[in-house]
């Protein structure tokens, strides 16, 4: 089992909720999270102009962050299906991250593991 932690552009969360969802993955967290990369990043200035700050200053951008705990031979396919709604070739267009669970439990029947995700 593991968790997928996926941060991506927040105009992209409908198209990514979707497909998802239409995949079978119907059980996720989501968050507004705010962050940054390494690089720079131009970004709107709310009039349709780019911005791209040189002075050193880095701003952190509004990004959604869905959670998906999914089973282990899912995570090709949850990934693959997250780079195609969301690959643009341009700086932010988000991050995959996969961590392996070692134990759930569902609070209300008591099941474990997989038979918890479902």
């Amino acid at each position: 089992m593991k968790k997928a932690m996926i941060i991506i552009r927040p105009e992209r969360y409908r198209q990514t909720k979707d497909a998802l969802e239409q995949e079978g993955f119907n059980a996720f967290s989501v968050m507004n999270v705010l962050g940054r990369g390494k690089k720079l990043v131009e970004f709107s200035a709310g009039d349709g102009s780019l911005e791209n700050k040189t002075d050193g200053y880095h701003r952190l951008m509004t990004k959604k962050m869905i959670m998906v705990y999914i089973n282990d031979e899912d995570e090709s396919r949850l990934s693959g299906i997250v780079i195609k709604v969301n690959q643009t070739d341009q700086e932010g267009d988000g991050k995959i991250f996969v961590i392996p669970v070692t134990r759930s439990i569902r609070i209300r029947t008591g099941e474990e593991n997989e038979d918890a995700l479902v």
